[in-house]
Formats: structure tokens, C-alpha cells, sequence
């Protein structure tokens, strides 16, 4: 709390002096803010400093101290008064009482008399502060809490929610001001959750459905009486009486470019139809969001009427089984050029209908293609990765304002994601495999070794074998065998063994073709080769 402020008036500068500089005042948290000599001096530094006590003799040139505290209190000025007098007439005593003096000192007085008078009021001054904070306080706190009560009783309307607070009796209770005979609901999304990938910081992410709030409550209230709710993370809801002079579709038009000149920012709205009663607005509030699920066929920044959609009920298509199977055949092979260009050809056969099917089946349909990939994926990659594809799944499902444009680029992007870790997977297994030829190679140097045998070592086919070794060792499978069985002579060579024992050992039962192949690597004969190491 800060200090008290204080005031010191007398005609006598000498008690003027005493009372302001022999006391330790900021000991005490009071400040003194001024001194006056006469009343009209008095009255000025009133005016100009509204302190909280002023320490005044009673009787005073030009004003009496008594003629200040009916001014003071006239003008609503919170002062309270200590008044000091050399009289002792009880009849000024009477007087300054009855008009709310806090106190009266007959002069000579002692510091500590002053102290003490002062003390008491500060005293008294800062317990009516705190009580009225406390009752500031308690108004706030019931303020909030019819407030929440109101948004709480709304939303369970809106939510259908069964409750006995739920009862038509509460709309009057809790002073809604609206017409409950009377209802309009919108449900209102921000656009920029609808395209896949885009992302909001975390700071916008209150902040732009906060600003749209206000932005559209503002709106209706210029013309009419309305309520803005957050529905969910996504969603607003607006409940609202129809405006007069004005048509609904032109207030709905007002909202919508009002929030994007305001907040930088779009959003799409549904309407639904009347409510003629708190009870109806569960109805008007699902047709609203019906409405609104028809932004899945727009960019955004769109109105969309429940009227006129109303028997607009058309299933979602299908796709072909074949195509279906193309794609599950590309994805557990890793192809992702193939996904893709299959994944368009699918949704170019939906936009050639040019039939905007129920939103809601078609996410429905998108959502089951979704997890048929997953499935499709699961056989091929490791634990950690299928739990990766299964976040990935898990956020879909929280995101519940994609577009049709916006599932397009996600099923692109989980395909992709899962193609990645199949290749990643076949790669390491064909590397794996590689090695293992190559270890079985170095054990069988001295057999017949064939493309044949070497596939058939490490069960993979031969022709995928043959590239795959050329692709993971940058040689044939002959180069490379040819490679390890020249190393191993020129090892053999050193220790000692004769060249027809080497040619033997390798699997060359003709000198002479091994003693050839030997030179091409080596660049010299076997022999050649011995002495110069063995000199």
C-alpha cells in the first residue's frame, strides 16, 4: 500500500514547522505533501494535492478550518481532519465533531499527542481502504461469476447438455438480454486451420480467435443484441436476435469482412436456422455447423446458409477397388512418385463430378483411406515408425477443419512419410544382405561361386541381387569375386604357397587362366609378384 499523504495548516509557522519536520513521518508511511498559513492557502493545496489528512487549526485568517472541512466535504474531497486550537470552547469542539472531525487537540500539545491522533486516523483510513477493496473485490468476483454463469448456461445449450440448470426459468434469472423467442445462431471458424501444414505460433493461437471474438461481438452489437461464445479451440458460436432495418445475410457479410479488415485474418460462417426458444438453440446451433462443414469444398472466407443447403444430402463417392489396390501396392513397395500420381487420379475423378457430396462422408471416406495406407505400411517398417504414422494420424483427427484441398496435401504428405521409412527399411535390409554375401563369398572362395549360389545364400532373387550388390559395392558380383580371390593369392604368395596350390585353392583349376587373371589385376605374374615382395 503506498504512503498516506498529509497536510499541515496553521496561521503560527512555528506549529506549522513542528508538526511538519519534528516527527519521523515516512517512519510511519505518511508523506507530507504541503503546508498552508492561511485558508485560502489551505483550500488550493486541498485542490491541488486531495491529501488524506490535514492536521488544521480551527480557527484560521481568511477561512476558518471548520469553513475547509464543509468545502472539503461539499466537494467530495477524502480528507480527514485533525483539528488543533488554542480555545478551549467546547461549542467549535461540538461543531468539529458533528461535522466529522477525527480528532481535536487543544494547544500547547506534545509530538507524541500529534503522533498518536495521526496514527489513529491513518489507522482508521486504511481499514475503510481495505474493506472498500474487499467489496470492490466481491462486485468484480460476482460480476465474473454471473458472467461465467451465463457463458456456461449458454454453451450448454449450445452442447445440449442435460442438466437442471439447463431450465428456460435460468435465461431470466441470469438477465440474458436477448430475445429467447427469438434466436439466430452462427458457428464461425477461423480459416487459417483449414489447409494442411499450416501451423499457428503459440502466442497466435489465443490471440486470433480472442481478436475474431471481439471483432464479431462488436459487430452485432452496433445492430443488434447478441452473445459471442468459444465453442471449442476452433469454433466460436454467435447467438443473436434478428437485426432490425437490416437483413441477416447483410450483419453476417458485416462480421465476416469486419474481421478480416481487423484482424488480418478470415474466417467462414454458418447459419442455422431460427430458434424460437432456449431450447431450440442446440438445433439451430447443429445446423449452423452443417452448414459451415460446407467450407471443406471453398478457400475460406465464406458464408454458407443451412436454408440453402437443406436436402443436399448426396453420399460421398467411392473410388475404384483397383485403384485402391494400386495404391497399396505402391505403398508397401516404397513408390512414391507412383502414390502420388495414383493419389491425384483419385481426387481428380471426385472433382469431375463436380457434385459436393455431405462434408461430413466425405471426410468420413478420406479418413478410412487414411488408415487403409497405415495398415498397408504397418508389415513394412519397424515399432518406432508405425508409432510415428500413428501421431501423425492422431493430429488428423484433431484437425477436424481440413479442407478438400487441405486432405489432399495430407494424404500426400502421410503417403510420402510412409514410403520414406519403407525405403529406409529396404535399404538397410539390402545392405544387410550385401554384407551377408560378401562374408559368405570370403568363406567360399575356393567353390564355384555363381550369381545363382550368392542369391540363393541370402534368399533374394538374382536379378534383384545382382543389382542390388552392384548398386551397394559399385562392382559386379564377378568383379568383386574376381577382386577378393586376387587379395587372398597375393596373401598366399607371401606366406609361401606355390602358385598351382594358390590357383587350386581359389577354385582355378587351370594355372595358366589364373596365373592370366593375376597379372590383369596385379600388373605383373604371380611370380613376378612373390619375388618382389620375398626379396
Amino acid at each position: 500500500m503506498n504512503p498516506l499523504t498529509m497536510c499541515v495548516m496553521d496561521d503560527i509557522q512555528t506549529v506549522v514547522k513542528g508538526i511538519a519536520s519534528t516527527i519521523p513521518w515516512p517512519e510511519h508511511r505518511i508523506e507530507v505533501v504541503g503546508t498552508a498559513g492561511n485558508g485560502e492557502q489551505g483550500w488550493e493545496l486541498l485542490l491541488e494535492k486531495d491529501p488524506d489528512i490535514v492536521i488544521s487549526d480551527i480557527r484560521m485568517p481568511k477561512l476558518s478550518g471548520l469553513a475547509l472541512m464543509k468545502r472539503a466535504a461539499d466537494r467530495g474531497l477524502r480528507a480527514k481532519f485533525i483539528f488543533i486550537s488554542g480555545y478551549s470552547d467546547f461549542s467549535y469542539a461540538q461543531e468539529a465533531v458533528k461535522l466529522g472531525a477525527s480528532d481535536y487537540l487543544l494547544k500547547p500539545f506534545t509530538p507524541p499527542e500529534i503522533l498518536n491522533a495521526v496514527l489513529k486516523v491513518k489507522s482508521s483510513i486504511e481499514a475503510d481502504r481495505a474493506k472498500s477493496e474487499q467489496l470492490v473485490r466481491l462486485e468484480q468476483n460476482m460480476v465474473a461469476s454471473r458472467s461465467q454463469l451465463r457463458q456456461d448456461y449458454l454453451t450448454g445449450l449450445l452442447r445440449q447438455e442435460t442438466d437442471a440448470r439447463l431450465k428456460d426459468s435460468r435465461w431470466q434469472e441470469l438477465g440474458i438480454e436477448l430475445d429467447s423467442g427469438s434466436l439466430l445462431v452462427m458457428a464461425i471458424e477461423m480459416d487459417c486451420y483449414t489447409e494442411y501444414g499450416y501451423t499457428l505460433r503459440l502466442d497466435e493461437n489465443e490471440i486470433i480467435p480472442f481478436a475474431v471474438k471481439n471483432i464479431v461481438d462488436e459487430t452485432l452489437k452496433m445492430h443488434t443484441r447478441g452473445v459471442v461464445l468459444r465453442e471449442s479451440k476452433q469454433r466460436l458460436a454467435a447467438i443473436f436476435n434478428p437485426p432490425e432495418g437490416m437483413d441477416t445475410a447483410e450483419l453476417l457479410e458485416l462480421c465476416r469482412e469486419n474481421v478480416e479488415k481487423f484482424s488480418k485474418n478470415t474466417v467462414s460462417i454458418g447459419l442455422g436456422t431460427m430458434a424460437r426458444g432456449p431450447r431450440e438453440i442446440r438445433t439451430a446451433f447443429v445446423h449452423a455447423a452443417k452448414a459451415l462443414a460446407y467450407r471443406f469444398y471453398s478457400e475460406g472466407n465464406c458464408i454458407f446458409r443451412f436454408t440453402e443447403l437443406a436436402g443436399d444430402n448426396r453420399a460421398a463417392p467411392g473410388y475404384p477397388e483397383e485403384k485402391e489396390k494400386e495404391l497399396l501396392y505402391a505403398l508397401k513397395s516404397g513408390n512414391e512418385a507412383g502414390c502420388h500420381e495414383i493419389i491425384s487420379d483419385i481426387f481428380r475423378q471426385w472433382t469431375l463430378t463436380g457434385e459436393y457430396p455431405d462434408p461430413l462422408s466425405m471426410v468420413r471416406l478420406l479418413t478410412g483411406l487414411a488408415f487403409a495406407m497405415y495398415r498397408a505400411f504397418c508389415d513394412e517398417i519397424t515399432e518406432e515408425e508405425r508409432i510415428q504414422l500413428e501421431a501423425d494420424l492422431m493430429a488428423l483427427e484433431e484437425n477436424r477443419s481440413l479442407t478438400f484441398g487441405g486432405w489432399k496435401s495430407y494424404i500426400d504428405h502421410f503417403s510420402s512419410m510412409g514410403c520414406e521409412f519403407v525405403e529406409k527399411n529396404r535399404l538397410r535390409d539390402v545392405t544387410q544382405s550385401v554384407n551377408r554375401a560378401r562374408e559368405y563369398i570370403r568363406l567360399h572362395l575356393e567353390e564355384n561361386l555363381t550369381l545363382n549360389s550368392c542369391a540363393q545364400a541370402v534368399h533374394l532373387s538374382p536379378s534383384y541381387f545382382a543389382n542390388a550388390f552392384k548398386k551397394e559395392t559399385g562392382m559386379t558380383l564377378i568383379q568383386y569375386i574376381t577382386k577378393m580371390r586376387m587379395e587372398r593369392a597375393k596373401e598366399l604368395l607371401i606366406a609361401g604357397a606355390q602358385v598351382q596350390e594358390i590357383s587350386l585353392m581359389l577354385g582355378y583349376e587351370d594355372r595358366p587362366y589364373f596365373s592370366g587373371l593375376f597379372k590383369k589385376y596385379c600388373g605383373m605374374t604371380p611370380t613376378a609378384f612373390r619375388q618382389k615382395y620375398l626379396k
